[in-house]
């Protein structure tokens, strides 16, 4: 296939793609990084004589770049949805299982206590059942952090009894003991085909159904590991969960897969009072926002020429049946460029940013070395509310972040 096919395939996979994020350079990149993913599942199901229709990905207010390199090399972005029929594709896109737990603490301990008994896990892990869970807080973006409940908005007074004022806590972890097994789960069951973009490998659906299932044993693992963390460092009755929820893994909804990176269902039920509400966080030192979530995505969030396409493309039933929230803001990249375009060179792809017109530019094949920092509340919560994806319920003062 010659560059000019190429890129013809690159532009059918741009209208597979549908973004609520804020318009940045990190947004413009991550859709460009996810046009080659899409362009793999397209060129997937082709050869297997499955309309490509039945892919597509849905970037949320913090669609982003993830900074995990062979998420990024396969062509895949972050704050997105990334939904496909008939086929699984885990060795693409790596689920691990990853949340937030949010717990009240009735009487919080002192640092000199906490510390202590973050020091016992660190060195022996955390006890989750009968296994012993490694300890990743310190890891990448997770973290604790101490909080205190500024107060409740008033629309939800009601909620005092489940959200009492004082001390909460919020961990940041995954499970990191099923990574190979989430990607690659039994290697002979997948199908395997080499695209202009390298090999993608497709678990069908009569396999599906076993790795789903092993998947949510996984996901309830990183639960109750989360849960087990707050219980040892605050005591095991002195806690209650407010929420627990997944924003990255693999889920069947709707007789469809969909993969969540970054994204909650915004209709879950995980804390110890079933009630859908979820912490979105932005960096250390800014505020915890506690959100309702709603059901969402409809055809009112469709521009026009969304709406055009999504009826081209046969995606209208899709999208009306898809519910997100952010659980954050996403990366951003510390550039003034506004303009990405993907280059393709000796059969290697690259991503040039510049500056309009062009003038000052940067090519790069992956961002581990670039300067980022984290969007701010002032620019994904908006786009959460104007979008009706749920409802302000409380704001957190953060007192305390342990990377440890």
């Amino acid at each position: 296939m010659d560059s000019n096919q190429i890129r013809k395939l690159l532009r059918e996979a741009s209208f597979h793609s549908y973004s609520w994020s804020t318009d940045d350079l990190t947004a413009r990149l991550a859709q460009e990084v996810m046009n080659i993913g899409m362009a793999k599942i397209i060129s997937f199901y082709k050869e297997c004589g499955i309309d490509p229709n039945d892919a597509l990905v849905i970037f949320g207010p913090d669609g982003s770049i993830t900074r995990n390199k062979p998420r990024f090399d396969s062509g895949v972005g972050y704050g997105c949805s990334v939904i496909t029929k008939e086929y699984l594709f885990p060795s693409l896109l790596h689920p691990n299982g990853c949340g937030f737990g949010l717990y009240h603490v009735k009487d919080m301990p002192s640092i000199s206590k906490l510390m202590t008994r973050l020091q016992t896990l660190k060195k022996d892990g955390v006890p989750v059942g009968e296994q012993t869970g490694k300890w990743d807080v310190w890891k990448s973006n997770h973290f604790i952090d101490l909080l205190q409940l500024e107060g409740l908005i008033p629309e939800y007074s009601h909620y005092e009894k489940y959200l009492p004022q004082g001390d909460y806590v919020l961990i940041h972890s995954s499970q990191q003991i099923e990574k190979k097994m989430l990607s690659y789960w039994k290697k002979e069951e997948f199908h395997r085909v080499t695209t202009p973009f390298g090999q993608i490998e497709g678990l069908p659906r009569k396999s599906a159904g076993d790795y789903l299932n092993y998947f949510i044993s996984v996901e309830k693992y990183s639960q109750k590991k989360r849960t087990s963390i707050a219980e040892i460092l605050f005591g095991k009755d002195n806690i209650v969960c407010v929420s627990n929820s997944t924003h990255q893994g693999y889920f069947q909804e709707n007789d469809l897969f969909n993969m969540r990176l970054g994204l909650y269902n915004s209709l879950d039920t995980t804390g110890d009072f079933s009630l859908p509400i979820f912490p979105i966080g932005f960096n250390g030192y800014s505020f915890i926002y506690l959100y309702e979530g709603m059901p969402n995505i409809n055809h009112d969030f469709l521009t026009g020429s969304q709406l055009k396409q999504a009826e081209e493309k046969g995606h209208t039933s899709i999208l009306n049946k898809i519910n997100i929230l952010p659980h954050g803001g996403g990366y951003k990249l510390l550039y003034p460029f506004i303009e990405v375009k993907t280059l393709i060179h000796n059969d290697e792809y690259y991503f040039e940013m510049s500056q309009a017109p062009m003038q000052s530019r940067m090519i790069i094949q992956n961002v581990e070395s670039l300067e980022y920092g984290y969007r701010g509340p002032s620019e994904v919560l908006p786009i959460v509310e104007n979008l009706n994806m749920g409802k302000k319920v409380a704001r957190f003062t953060p007192v305390q972040v342990i990377k440890y």
